[in-house]
């Protein structure tokens, strides 16, 4: 037959790491496994036949009376999978060939960095901003005032301090991705829930409380921590306009539990999937919502802890779980 693959080929195309598909005209005579895998039988078994629109049937039909080889170019196929593709035009009733590499999950992971140094922009610019409006203030005449001086300074140290944190975080998840070790520490949880607490803002009303025995630790890298807890009471300052909001930690069997409650309204079904994906972003909650939690989720798993959320009593309760700080535990 016209365009057939010989046998001894067709075992060695079998074994090769990328799509390999043989078309006589735009019929499918040769498909391995890697091309049936991508792309399905329906498309490439054998004998199907590829549509002219298709962007595989316009690169075979390319084929035809062209170039030996084509260059390899970016193709977009059904399903958002994204191929390099080469086209190898056949000789003397030979069939032609079209060379798939997969691209998907490198294009996904490109998306997903292109998205990361996005929202981290946005986390970075919050405390960058307020550090220039207080320096502005300042440079405005508010230093020659010395209780003004001492509150836009303040501002401008509590900045700092944030701008510190989230750098340290980044660079401490980077680490623990790379296998690095993470530094554990017995670290105070009463002193650490209070200044959360303090440099909270939450909306006019809304109640915020902090429930803590005065000797308890929980082991932990302290920096990673603290972001952890910030994103998570950030967030619900953000998803709490009535109510309350209360920080708890407390020891529960073998671990030890810190939990942030609020009463905004919970999160919603669709959504409970998805709150500690990276870069995930409640509709209408902003530009930089998104990865705080992601952040959180990854600096607690970096602890060898959990981090979980559930709806109760009207509101959201995230939940971070750590090994008992106890001796001998």
């Amino acid at each position: 037959m016209a365009g057939a693959v010989d046998p001894a080929a067709a075992r060695v195309l079998e074994r090769l790491p990328h799509a390999v598909i043989g078309v006589d005209g735009l019929q499918v005579v040769f498909a391995n496994e890697q091309a049936r895998t991508l792309l399905g039988e329906d498309v490439v078994g054998t004998g199907a036949e590829l549509s002219k629109r298709s962007p595989l049937g316009r690169l075979a039909a390319q084929l035809s009376g062209g170039p030996r080889v084509r260059r390899r170019s970016v193709v977009r196929l059904r399903g958002n999978v994204v191929v390099h593709a080469t086209g190898i035009a056949g000789t003397a009733g030979d069939p032609s060939f079209l060379v798939l590499e997969d691209l998907t999950e490198q294009q996904e992971h490109t998306a997903v960095m292109e998205e990361f140094i996005r929202n981290a922009a946005h986390q970075l610019r919050t405390p960058l901003t307020g550090i220039a409006a207080a320096v502005e203030v300042l440079q405005a005449g508010a230093k020659e005032i010395p209780h003004e001086r001492d509150r836009f300074l303040d501002h401008v140290e509590q900045h700092a301090r944030r701008l510190t944190r989230i750098t340290r975080g980044f660079l401490m998840l980077a680490r623990a991705e790379l296998g690095e070790e993470i530094r554990i520490q017995r670290i105070a949880l009463g002193p650490l829930l209070a200044e959360l607490a303090a440099l909270a803002r939450p909306a006019p009303g809304v109640e915020l409380t902090v429930e803590c025995p005065p000797d308890l630790t929980a082991p932990a890298e302290g920096e990673l921590l603290h972001e952890a807890l910030t994103a998570i009471v950030e967030n619900a300052v953000l998803h709490t306009s009535t109510g309350s909001i209360r920080l708890a930690a407390g020891e529960d069997g073998d671990s030890v539990r810190i939990s942030v409650t609020d009463t905004g309204g919970g999160v919603p079904e669709e959504h409970a999937d998805r709150i500690f994906d990276p870069f995930f972003r409640t509709p209408g909650h902003g530009d930089g919502f998104g990865l705080g939690l992601a952040i959180a989720a990854q600096a607690v798993a970096a602890m060898d802890g959990e981090l979980t959320v559930a709806n109760v009593d009207g509101g959201a309760q995230f939940t971070v779980r750590l090994p008992s700080a106890r001796p001998g535990r």
